[in-house]
Parts: C-alpha cells; structure tokens; sequence
C-alpha cells in the first residue's frame, strides 16, 4: 500500500525471523497436533506385550507349591485392544479441540498483524526525525550564516555583542535539539531491528527524511470488521470453545460402553509357544454408569455455563473496541490532514515573517531579539508540520491494523504437512518457507 520497497524488506524480514511470531507459529503446530491426539479417541487401542516369567525353587525344590497347579507357563505373547464406543463425548471434545486450534490460529494472525503494524510505525517514525533533522540542519545553516553576519556587523559598529550572544545561544539550542533527535532515531532503529529479528549493533538504516502523501484507504462496510480482524475472530472461537465445552460437560451425565478383550499365546517351552492349542482369548463389553457424584457432573456443567457466558461478554468487548478504535483512527486522519494545512500555512508565514525581519535588521530599523523570535516561530512551525505528516503515516497504518489488515477468515486452512516452525529449516530458508506456507494454509473455519 505504501509502495516502500524498504519498507516491504523490512516487513518481509519480520515475518521470517521474529522470535515471538515463530513461538505462535509453533503454538499452532502443537494445537494441530492435539486436535490429532483427540481424533485417535475414535478409534480402538491395540497393544502387544510379549514376556518371560522366570520362577524360583520352593522350599522343598518343588514349584509352585499348592494349591497353584504344578506347571507354570513362563513364555508368553500377549495382545489386548480397548474401544470405547461413546460417541456422545468424543466428538465434543473434538469439537472443542478444533476450536481451540483455531483460535491459537487466530491468536497467530493478530500477533502477525500487530507486528507489521509495529514495523510500519516505527519505520515512519523514523522517517518522520530524519524529517525533522533534516529541517533543524537547514535552520541551523542559516542560524549559522545569521551569527557570522552578527559578528561582522558588531566589528563595524553596527551592532551590540548582545546580539552575536542570543545568536550563539539560539544556534547552540538548535543543534542541542538535532542531538536529541539523532538519539530518539536511534531508539526508533534499534526497535525496528528487534521486530525483524536482527541486533541492534548490526542494524542500521540510511538517513531519508519522509516525504509524499500516506495512501488513501478505503475503510468499507463497517460490519465487514466481524470477518477482517483477527482478534474478534480470536474471540470467537474462544466462544464457540466454551460452548463445546459445555457439551463435553453434559455427555458426563452418559454411560460410557466400553470393548475390550485379550488374546495371544502361552507355553511352557518357547519352541510351541505360537502353536494353535497354546492359543487363548477373551472379550467383552463394560458399561460405566455415573450414579452418584456429589453433584460434580451438575457443577462442572454449571461453571461450563458460565464460562461461555463470560466468553460471550468478552467477544462484545472485542467488538466494540474495535468499532471505537476504527472511528477514533478515521477522525484522527480526518483531522490531521486539516491541522497539516493549517501548520503548512503557518509555514508560509513564518518564513515571510523571518525574511522581513532580517531586512528590517540589516537596515538598522530592528534588533536581533525580533529574529530570535522569528526563528523560533518558524521551527516550531516546520517540526508541527513534520510531526503532523508523521502522525498521518503510523495513524494511517493503525488504521490498516484497526481494518485487520487484508486478513480474513478464510485463512484457516490446512497446513502443509511438512511445514517447520520458524529458523528450523537448515538450508536458512525454512522461515521464509513456513511462513508462506501458513500464509496458503490453516483450518477449515465452520459456518456462523
């Protein structure tokens, strides 16, 4: 939107190399794999355990001593396998494992907008002091020229050593604020090589003051919010968490069936071990009944109740933050734009102000302190109107975060299956990788 190649190597760079970006792209990853974890609940255990039983001589040499019987299979191999058929309390737990998922997914989309967001606005305030630098540097040319032209005029006679004082004074001020300046870019470089993931002693970007126009944006529907913002998304699913949850807790009040059996070979000597007359089995189904819990089940249902009641709050929150926060963003551009062109205009008449001042000066009709204020009219003029141009840009890409971004919810898609957390791939591309692949691929949202 900016058209800044700099700009997009910057937010390209944070994308592939952010430390709290690449701990949420593996949070998605270990949501994914529970929800695989609860999809194996649907199906049946099997598990074989083979084993050798040693045994020991009884006190009279014979084993084992009555009543067990007098031979002992010690070879063994076992097998036994568990299902439990009770439908009605996996697939909530399903259901809440998906939801879950994609709120972690969701919670990754807006820790990626925000940090795109952080990186534009820093960028543009760093953009906005080389601006202010760059004007400082100006003025401070031409306070320069006005002291050298004061002392020449005080060696003539033509001027007072009190003027070459409040000269020197207002040059040396100006410079104190450049290197003030020159340390808060510094802050703003060091913040924007922690968003990309680099340090900070090895970072640094070319002096270019900010110029141009912030791009226009067209804001849309206002209801289109509900899709475009991934933190009401985030909500939502949270909601929708917590409204499976209290299915999960009403299947609690259900029987559960449970198929288990057992089966393998056992024999005396290892040789005959797998021989059909050693073999053996058993099966059979096992019913648990909650009879009487002390009321657990009513109050595990009852604060599930109001957990989604409280999911529920929260979501109108989210929403209404986010409609404040767009108005608050849309009047701010509106009237920023309109304080520009007054300060743009107060510009104008502070230079004409200073020009007139200087030949008043030079014909001896006026003294220094008349340029002293003069100036100072005109550099606060120009660092209003700097600043001014500054605030358009980060409140412009608020305004894009404010909008979500471009994100939508059509972004939960399947992740691809060899897809590697941040900085994992050895080749040095696996950053880059994973995060385009993310970009294609997350889950399947359901219909609202």
């Amino acid at each position: 939107m900016y058209r800044d190649p700099e700009l997009d190597q910057l937010e390209a760079a944070s994308l592939t190399a952010n430390p709290t970006l690449g701990e949420a792209f593996a949070r998605i990853l270990q949501a994914r794999a529970e929800v695989l974890g609860v999809k194996a609940m649907f199906y049946p255990t099997l598990d074989f355990t083979p084993w050798l039983k040693s045994v020991s001589n009884a006190a009279q040499g014979q084993w084992p001593v009555p009543p067990f019987p007098r031979q002992l299979d010690p070879w063994a191999a076992v097998g036994d396998t568990n299902y439990e058929f009770a439908l009605w309390q996996q697939i909530p737990k399903l259901r809440v494992a998906k939801e879950q998922a994609k709120a972690v997914q969701a919670a990754y989309e807006e820790i990626r907008l925000s940090l795109t967001s952080e990186v534009a606005q820093n960028y543009y305030l760093l953009r906005q002091i080389d601006l202010e630098i760059s004007i400082l540097d100006q003025i401070i040319g031409q306070f320069d020229k006005d002291l050298r032209l004061t002392q020449e005029r005080t060696k003539l006679g033509l001027g007072q050593q009190l003027d070459v004082v409040r000269a020197r004074s207002q040059l040396e001020q100006v410079r104190g604020e450049r290197d003030g300046l020159r340390w808060s870019r510094t802050k703003a470089e060091n913040s924007l090589a922690a968003l990309t993931g680099k340090s900070a002693s090895g970072f640094s970007l070319p002096f270019r003051p900010l110029s141009g126009e912030p791009p226009a944006i067209i804001q849309g529907v206002p209801s289109e919010l509900l899709e475009r913002r991934p933190d009401i998304a985030r909500a939502e699913r949270l909601m929708a968490e917590a409204n499976a949850q209290i299915g999960v807790a009403r299947a609690a009040f259900y029987p559960s069936l449970y198929l288990s059996g057992f089966g393998g070979f056992q024999s005396l000597f290892f040789n005959t071990l797998m021989t059909l007359h050693n073999a053996y089995w058993a099966a059979g189904p096992l019913i648990d009944v909650p009879i009487f819990e002390g009321g657990m089940l009513i109050a595990s249902l009852n604060a599930a109740k109001a957990g989604y009641w409280v999911t529920v709050q929260e979501y109108r929150k989210v929403v209404l933050d986010a409609f404040r926060e767009v108005e608050d963003y849309l009047s701010g551009i509106r009237i920023l734009s309109d304080q520009q062109q007054r300060f743009a205009a107060a510009v104008v008449a502070s230079e004409r102000q200073v020009d007139m001042t200087l030949d008043r000066f030079r014909r001896g009709l006026g003294n220094y302190f008349e340029i002293v204020q003069a100036n100072k009219e005109l550099l606060t003029s120009r660092r209003d109107d700097a600043k001014t141009l500054g605030e358009r840009f980060v409140l412009t890409a608020l305004l894009v975060k404010g909008l979500g971004g471009g994100w939508e919810d059509s972004s939960f898609r399947p992740l691809p299956p060899k897809a590697m957390p941040l900085g994992q791939n050895s080749s040095g591309q696996g950053a880059a990788v994973s995060t385009a692949a993310l970009d294609r691929g997350a889950l399947v949202p359901e219909k609202k």
